[in-house]
Formats: C-alpha cells, structure tokens, sequence
C-alpha cells in the first residue's frame, strides 16, 4: 500500500518525457535545465524542480557562447564539450517556488545564494541578460501563468 501511494504520488508530480519542458536558469548565457516536476501551479506554493541534463549540455555546447569548441575558434569537440559540462555540472538540480497570489517567488541554484523576486517588478527594472531577470520571469510563467498575465509579463495566446 505504502509503495502504491508513493507511486501514485510520484507519477502525478512528475513530468513525462512528453511534458518534459526547460528549466529556465539564470543566464541567458549559460544552459537551461530540464524540467522534472511541477505542482501547485498558480497557488501560494507553487514549485518546481529541474535538473541539467546532457540534452542541455549538448544544446549549450552546439551554441558554444563561451567559443569553447572548435566550431567557434576554441580547442574542444562538442563531444568533449559535453564531456567536460557532464563531469563538473552533472548533477545539478534547482528549485523554484511562488506565491502566485503574493507575486513572490524564490530561486535556489544548484551554487550560490537563492534569488528571490517579487512581481511586478518595479518600473524601470533591469531586465537584460545582465541582470539574470529574464530566466526568473519565465520560471514566474511557468509557476504562475495566471498571475503572470495579470502582471502583463505574457503574451496573450
């Protein structure tokens, strides 16, 4: 009974390989993520998980911003570019969470300091690349589309 319930539990929070989406990270020079759950969209606890995978690596390695690989005047092959993310970052896993209602959500990277935002941002706000503003307004969409409508950070469909 316990092992159904917990079955049950995983495969409701879980993403299949079809709903699988972008983790958005916090550069938009960097690679994303891979989305791996997703609950509570659009309550006070939304949350979702994600971790790189080499499907990431490769995509970053193949787009080579860093000129890492051969292709882009560097000394290594995207296989070796890969090879080279998958050994240091392989690991990774992030978090985000949202009050949706509250228009606050939290970011926990897989190093470093949690970045927390809150919606809608200040006019005049710095949302350049730079800044990081731009992968934590899409995590915000995906956690909370509706409020992200309200606060006219999505197209409308």
């Amino acid at each position: 009974m316990r092992t159904s319930l917990l079955s049950i539990a995983l495969f409701t929070c879980s993403l299949s390989a079809a709903q699988a989406a972008d983790f958005p990270l916090a550069s938009c020079s960097g690679w994303n993520g891979t989305l791996v759950s997703r609950t509570g969209t659009d309550s006070s606890t939304a949350v979702m998980a994600g971790k790189v995978t080499q499907a990431d690596f490769q995509e970053y390695c193949e787009r080579d911003p860093g000129g890492e690989t051969i292709a882009h005047g560097g000394k290594l092959t995207v296989e070796q570019c890969v090879a080279k993310y998958t050994k240091t970052n392989g690991k990774d896993t992030s978090r985000s969470t949202a009050s949706c209602s509250e228009g606050t959500m939290s970011f926990v990277p897989p190093r470093g300091k949690p970045l927390h935002v809150t919606f809608p941002l200040p006019e005049g706000s710095d949302v350049s690349c730079a800044s990081g503003m731009p992968p934590l307004i899409e995590q915000f969409k995906l956690l909370c589309p509706q409020a992200a409508r309200e606060f006219q950070l999505m197209d409308d469909e």
